[in-house]
């Protein structure tokens, strides 16, 4: 098979991967479309600079685009994630992959591929924080308890409210399983059904169940199940929020 034309063909055609050709001192000698598209310079832009331009003035500070020009020529390869400066000075992150090209006449140049992935950083950067949100929501929430479990059923976190509703001496260990937390009514297999209802069902319907408190009185609490996120089972968030 012949594959002379193959890097040229995906060099012109690609339309997600912004391609730069550098020289080994790391001087840009091409971009391809995709490039311009996603990053807003135009060939003439570019053509003749150092490829650090592309850096932010920290990276340039610790020498990253030095170490990953050093890194390819030693390796043959090197991988990379940081931020790219947009023509129009805004960061992006992108992650991607340099490799060190040779030629028959022993003259060598480097391809690197580049992939924006800004958008996945920033909603990777939103979940710490709702994450830290939803810690600072179930700490303040005291007259009702808090469950939070994940698609196979096992235990994320709970509020204070919680610990003391079922008299547990400690939170419930992350990881653990239902029948792990020191109360009699977390074992019982219609409390089981139906946090399984919930969670497979979608089924939000409030359901009625007596629970028997360490002094023998007997109360009648209403469990409600939420979904908060995933599509897959494994990815699922249950909440329960358990009232008196």
């Amino acid at each position: 098979m012949d594959t002379s034309g193959f890097f040229e063909t995906f060099f012109n055609n690609a339309k997600y991967n912004g391609i730069l050709i550098i020289d080994t001192e790391g001087t840009i000698i091409n971009i391809n479309e995709a490039f311009h598209l996603r990053f807003g310079y135009q060939k003439e832009d570019l053509t003749g600079k150092n490829f650090s331009v592309l850096f932010t003035e920290h990276d340039r500070k610790i020498k990253k685009p030095e170490d990953e020009l050093h890194n390819v020529l030693v390796e043959g390869s090197a991988n990379d994630e940081n931020y790219l400066l947009h023509k129009d000075g805004n960061k992006l992150w992108v992650t991607g992959e340099s490799v060190l090209i040779k030629n028959d006449d022993n003259s060598k140049y480097i391809v690197k591929v580049v992939h924006n992935i800004h958008a996945q950083k920033q909603l990777e950067r939103f979940l710490l924080q709702s994450h830290d949100f939803i810690d600072s929501i179930f700490d303040s929430i005291t007259e009702s308890a808090l469950l939070m479990l994940d698609g196979s059923l096992k235990v994320l976190k709970a509020n204070r409210a919680f610990i003391k509703m079922f008299n547990l001496e400690q939170q419930p260990t992350e990881g653990s399983r239902l029948a792990e937390i020191e109360n009699d009514f977390w074992k019982r297999a219609d409390v089981k059904q139906e946090l399984v209802s919930f969670l497979t069902n979608n089924n939000n319907k409030v359901r009625m169940f007596k629970l028997e408190e360490a002094n023998g009185a007997v109360q009648t609490i209403a469990l409600h199940g939420k979904i908060l996120e995933g599509t897959q089972a494994i990815e699922k968030k249950l909440l329960i929020m358990i009232t008196v």
